[in-house]
């Protein structure tokens, strides 16, 4: 029977050396030796056959009548207890020698497991990957993850070194290969939390790839523990494997989500009511499996319930609120759902802007004209108090940088020059951020146009275009970027609509490089174009918006289009309120100055606006609402999980498996390797049926030597006598 001293572990894994305790179950179930050819066991019967001939031919004593005895010999007790002493010992070898030839014949080999007194194991370079995505805070799955990685340490042995990683969808190495244990174990019970990043299992594998690479130990082997979230599948996968020699082990942990649900976005849109402004919340509801029940979610801004709706059991809804704006400024909300397992992606944060009405300004060259610019520009945006914009109408003096800063889009329509400090004011509000659309017109000098519109990279102004002259009849629009979000309102049944209108005049320009081209007329000379100047744009429109050069603002698609324009440059111009955790969030200011920023928990941050005028805010690494601020200047906000992380869809171990190991047809072996290998796991069986052989013929030899022996002696004491 066999024995080793070890500890039986709770995976009923037994490490030799331990010293305190039997492994006895591991050592009943595994074999102590097996055979190639085991059928050759059956011989063994024939170690009977000594025996056997010993018992048929053993001499039986006989009765002799005899005359006398004193001519007998009187023989010594200690020759007959000798003899037989001999005959069994001979029996004994003759059994000996026909055991070890049919063992030698069954060819037996001792796996590494029988053998527990000796190493046989190698030492190992181990990674361990561990998820710490959002979707491990499900349940028990991230403890359950924690739990895998201390028992896995405790499973290293002898001079087994290992890594642990933690990984979203970013890497983080929590500690290189080691074999400090306590290191280890201080790493993992410290450094190891769940986060709110999504899955992205592709840039951990190469880690840890990379890791193996400086692996000490031949044996290296990589251990995932995640719940493995389909989305983490990314299909970096299709063309990448694991390296050659590199074993995988999946552990999943979690047991799957039976069913989540979560917000998938919220759209906030102040909107202008006549005096009044209502802020509409138009939400996306998403519930899978067993979520997909009744239940409720509530609207809160500030400290104050907007509101609760009941869902239906649907796996989609779309939930609206309305609430009237009582001031103007920056607001917090918190649309929420009811508990469940993941209820990290059931608060949605929302951060929004009731401002004032957007300010429009519109400079006019010529203020008496009665097809002057202003005056339908005016009657467009100008409707009251339901009107969405305040319009304020100026001359050409007006153009200073104190002016313009006070309007959220500049509307310069016919000014005879813009050259001097009228074209300063004009970048230095471009550059600030400022939005401006520039039209032409009867009372502008081209030339000083020229010059102005190069200076901004808008591109060279050419002489005007009589289009009666060029072509016999007016131009009209011949075609315009669709899918550009001034034109998208005009696609579908109303494409043509936009084409109708005429144009007799117009000004030729031939567009810079970093131009855009949105609109052309039938001619081929731009009608619109586009042009970033700093952290502004600028819109050129190369005919009026007066009827002095067109019949334009009698169009039933003129208003539309110029609230387009205001729309589309109020957009670009609108700042960023919703994030996701991860994204970085862009400050301004001037060079030097420095933002405080105060992140969920109280934390605090610095960002230093850089040459540029631009500063990053990176640490959003938890949802929630966040606060800006730079002297007097305040910007709120919000940073919220991505929802694709949390859909309960996963793959199994199999699956993930066979995604990142290559399979076993593919591994690369030149056959010098393969026979070298082959012969190395040879040579020691071979080596052990040699011995079983050379000792059988040791034993045939000495049995040989033996049996004949005592004749010789008999015949040297006959001759003596």
């Amino acid at each position: 029977m066999r024995f080793a001293v070890g500890v039986l572990r709770g995976d009923g894994r037994c490490r030799a050396g331990s010293g305190t305790a039997v492994s006895a179950f591991r050592l009943l179930l595994a074999p102590a030796v097996s055979f190639l050819n085991p059928l050759f066991l059956l011989a063994l019967g024939a170690a009977a056959i000594p025996v056997v001939l010993h018992l048929v031919r053993k001499v039986q004593a006989r009765r002799v009548p005899f005359g006398s005895l004193r001519f007998l010999t009187v023989a010594p007790r200690e020759r007959v207890r000798r003899r037989r002493l001999k005959d069994v010992g001979l029996m004994a070898m003759r059994m000996a020698i026909l055991a070890l030839l049919t063992l030698a014949f069954a060819r037996p080999f001792f796996p590494p497991e029988a053998l527990p007194f000796l190493p046989q194991r190698a030492d190992r370079s181990v990674v361990l990957l561990v998820d710490r995505s959002y979707s491990m805070q499900a349940g028990e799955a991230f403890a359950q993850a924690q739990a895998e990685v201390q028992r896995r340490l405790d499973a290293l042995q002898g001079d087994d070194e290992a890594a642990i990683v933690a990984f979203d969808d970013g890497v983080e190495v929590l500690s290189d290969l080691t074999d400090d244990r306590t290191l280890l174990r201080s790493v993992a019970a410290g450094a190891l939390a769940a986060g709110y990043r999504p899955t992205d299992l592709f840039p951990a594998f190469q880690r840890a790839e990379a890791l193996l690479q400086d692996a000490r130990h031949a044996a290296r082997e990589i251990v995932l523990i995640s719940d493995l979230q389909r989305i983490g599948w990314t299909g970096a996968f299709d063309n990448w494997k694991l390296a050659h020699g590199i074993t995988l082990t999946v552990v999943p942990v979690g047991g799957g989500m039976a069913g989540n649900a979560f917000v998938e976005a919220v759209h906030v849109e102040p909107e202008r009511v006549g005096a009044r402004t209502v802020v509409r919340f138009d939400a996306r509801v998403q519930a899978r499996g067993e979520a997909v029940r009744p239940r409720d979610v509530t609207l809160t801004v500030g400290e104050m319930p907007v509101g609760t709706q009941r869902l239906a059991p649907v796996a989609a809804a779309r939930v609206t609120f309305q609430q009237e704006a009582a001031r103007t400024g920056s607001f917090l909300g918190v649309l929420a759902l009811d508990p469940d397992p993941l209820e990290v992606d059931n608060r949605y944060y929302v951060a929004y802007q009731v401002a004032e009405r957007p300010s429009l300004l519109v400079v006019d060259g010529e203020a008496q004209n009665p097809r002057r610019d202003a005056f339908f520009l005016q009657s467009a945006f100008d409707l009251g108090e339901t009107a969405r914009y305040r319009v304020a109408v100026a001359s050409p003096r007006r153009l200073t940088p104190g002016a313009l800063r006070d309007h959220d889009v500049v509307f310069v329509a016919n000014v005879p020059a813009l050259e001097g400090d009228r074209l300063e004011a004009l970048r230095a509000y471009l550059d600030g951020g400022g939005r401006v659309i520039l039209s032409f017109g009867e009372a502008v000098d081209v030339r000083a146009y020229d010059a102005a519109l190069q200076a901004l990279g808008v591109g060279q102004v050419g002489p005007e275009v009589d289009a009666r002259r060029v072509q016999g009849h007016p131009a009209i629009i011949g075609e315009v970027e669709r899918r550009h979000p001034i034109f998208a309102p005009f696609d579908g049944s109303s494409a043509g609509a936009i084409l109708r209108p005429q144009f007799r005049r117009y000004v030729r320009l031939v567009p810079d490089s970093a131009a855009v081209v949105l609109g052309r007329y039938d001619t081929g000379d731009p009608f619109l174009l586009e042009r970033d100047v700093g952290q502004g744009r600028l819109l050129v429109y190369t005919s009026t918006f007066g009827t002095a050069w067109t019949d334009f603002p009698v169009n039933e698609w003129y208003v539309p289009f110029v609230y387009q324009l205001v729309r589309y440059l109020q957009r670009e111009g609108t700042v960023r309120q919703q994030y996701t955790v991860g994204e970085i969030v862009g400050l301004g200011g001037r060079p030097g100055e420095v933002w405080e920023i105060q992140a969920p928990g109280n934390r605090l941050f610095r960002a230093t606006v850089d040459e540029q005028g631009r500063a990053f805010f990176r640490e959003t690494d938890v949802p929630g609402h966040y606060a800006a601020r730079k002297g007097a200047e305040r910007f709120v906000f919000a940073v919220n999980v991505d929802p694709r992380e949390a859909e309960p869809d996963v793959r199994d171990a199999e699956e993930a498996y066979a995604a990142v190991v290559p399979p076993s047809d593919e591994v690369p072996r030149a056959p010098d390797r393969a026979a070298r290998s082959a012969e190395a796991e040879e040579a020691p069986r071979r080596r052990l049926w040699m011995g079983l052989l050379l000792a059988a013929l040791a034993l045939f030899a000495a049995e040989s030597f033996w049996a004949n022996r005592p004749a010789r002696t008999k015949r040297r004491l006959d001759g003596i006598a």
